[in-house]
């Protein structure tokens, strides 16, 4: 079949890669534009605001992860201001460079005609939509795992120079994976294992191009082994943590057995429904309907690559699940999906005029959801006002500005450099008030091995911050007892400021006050 001369929506052959464009942009615009209007803050869980923490520091790795989501956000906020907004833009631009990641992958597999689908369908699971906007070390991975399977593809088929250049995109791209969360391992065996699965696969190893992608990717991540070596390998001890101690957990295995299913439950069906053969009736679409989503699914035969490497990332995580490795987490499953849509759309088209029509349907399908999406966000934020979620109320940005004046009265010659306290909360003073302070965890001589130490911190003034909550349901928490005993073995003084705080304006109507502690660090002389 010549793919590359079918028709798309009715559209010259020229003019046919603009709607991916106009695709992309939309879906921006419009989570951006629906975030803006529901959400009064980032993350409850301050993930986003231990990722600009950790982006201070432009070092090869963390407490937690691996760099790169640190890098980006930190790169991200060097060009656009610390706003929500900017964070969310951020979120979205990053599914967009995945979503067009996807569609180029479709093309290098030689199937054009299912490219912009597979997009339009994707973006209406919840992993490229609502779960997107929390911008983390799983969402990086919604953009690089997309790119570094074209990279393979195109290193396995083309020849030559060419072979040779993707071979080393290849072999970045790879580490790039693994610099977002190491995790990735399981997506690059997968491309390993669908690589033996096809002829032309195993053909690939006989030639000097896998190789070179191996000696790239060993190269490009030597920085963060050294940086492991000289930090105890402390990221690799963060992930052995993350083993369950009694074996197997069956509760979060089949949680996550059923992630493909629950995180793509729109697209899925709807990818079902429409794509049907021509002249069934209505009740016939109806009772054929089970068997095509069981067809969807399937491979063609032992030698298809497109289903291993769709579905490996899934299954080899269940493996090492149920060998209790490592305890699954559902957050986890949000990157496996990337080649999802590509399959369900490859054994569900079967004719020209079928998979045009399932196409245009598609398109007015996502603007519809699109369209729900903006008129569901103000709903969603009077439902959170009124129902008085804690997150709604929080009101980061006035306790960093007050926090900062209570400061600058009190000590209007001496410069404020640093913020400890509760770790990632504590980055809100950062964030939203004084982008020039450095924020550590905890305190700063707590975690030598897994931060780049603050140089000279006992001459440099600072705060301990510590979130009590809602000041009518304070939380429970030991961070005030933590940070006196601190401050008492460094001879300072340990009772703190009570900073009481509120959101206000109409999309708050509840008093919801929030308290915060505020203990001071005064230098001492050098």
């Amino acid at each position: 079949m010549n793919n590359a001369a079918q028709p798309r929506f009715g559209l010259e052959e020229n003019s046919k890669n603009i709607w991916i464009w106009w695709v992309l942009g939309l879906h921006v615009l419009v989570w951006v534009l629906a975030h803006g209007i529901a959400d009064t803050n980032l993350d409850s869980y301050a993930d986003m605001l231990e990722n600009y923490a950790w982006g201070q520091d432009w070092g090869w790795g963390s407490a937690k992860h691996p760099p790169l989501f640190a890098w980006v956000t930190g790169a991200w906020f060097a060009i656009f201001p610390t706003w929500d907004s900017a964070y969310h833009l951020l979120s979205y631009f990053n599914v967009a460079v995945g979503l067009l990641g996807v569609y180029r992958l479709a093309q290098a597999i030689d199937r054009h005609d299912l490219a912009l689908p597979a997009v339009m369908l994707l973006s209406m699971a919840f992993p490229y939509s609502t779960l997107a906007v929390k911008f983390n070390a799983n969402a990086i991975l919604l953009s690089v795992w997309p790119w570094t399977a074209l990279a393979w593809a195109h290193s396995v088929q083309k020849t030559g120079r060419q072979g040779l250049l993707w071979s080393t995109a290849l072999g970045g791209l790879a580490a790039l994976a693994m610099l977002g969360k190491y995790y990735s391992g399981v997506f690059l065996l997968a491309l390993f294992l669908a690589a033996l699965a096809s002829p032309t696969g195993r053909l690939w190893f006989m030639t000097p191009k896998p190789w070179l992608s191996l000696l790239v990717f060993g190269l490009s991540l030597l920085p963060h082994i050294r940086w492991l070596q000289s930090h105890d390998f402390v990221t690799l001890h963060y992930v052995s943590e993350q083993g369950s101690p009694e074996g197997t957990n069956w509760g979060m295995l089949a949680k996550f057995a059923i992630a493909p299913v629950a995180y793509w439950l729109v697209p899925w069906l709807l990818c079902t429904a429409l794509y049907v053969p021509d002249g069934m009736s209505l009740w016939q679409t109806l009772r054929a309907w089970p068997r095509r989503m069981c067809q969807s699914w399937q491979p063609q035969s032992w030698q298809d690559s497109l289903f291993w490497f769709a579905i490996l990332p899934w299954a080899i995580t269940l493996v090492f699940g149920v060998t209790g490795f490592v305890e699954l987490s559902l957050p986890w499953a949000i990157p496996i999906g990337y080649g999802f849509s590509l399959l369900w759309l490859r054994n569900l088209s079967q004719a020209l005029n079928t998979t045009q029509r399932a196409t245009q349907c598609i398109l007015k399908c996502l603007i519809g959801w699109l369209v729900i999406v903006v008129l569901a966000s103000p709903w969603y934020a009077w439902h959170q006002a009124q129902e008085g979620t804690e997150n709604h109320y929080l009101p980061r940005r006035e306790a960093a500005a007050a926090m900062l004046q209570t400061w600058q009265e009190r000590h209007p010659h001496l410069p404020l450099q640093w913020v400890g306290g509760q770790w990632a909360e504590n980055a809100l003073l950062a964030f939203y008030g004084d982008h020039q302070l450095r924020v550590l965890p905890e305190v700063p001589d707590q975690f030598p091995a897994t931060v780049s130490p603050l140089s000279n911190w006992q001459t440099r003034a600072g705060v301990l911050i510590c979130p009590l909550g809602p000041v009518s349901t304070p939380m429970a928490t030991d961070c005030p007892q933590r940070m006196r005993a601190w401050l008492q073995t460094q001879g300072q003084g340990t009772e703190p400021m009570v900073i009481t705080v509120k959101s206000q304006g109409m999309r708050f109507p509840l008093d919801k006050p929030f308290a915060y502690l505020m203990f001071e660090y005064l230098p001492t002389k050098p």
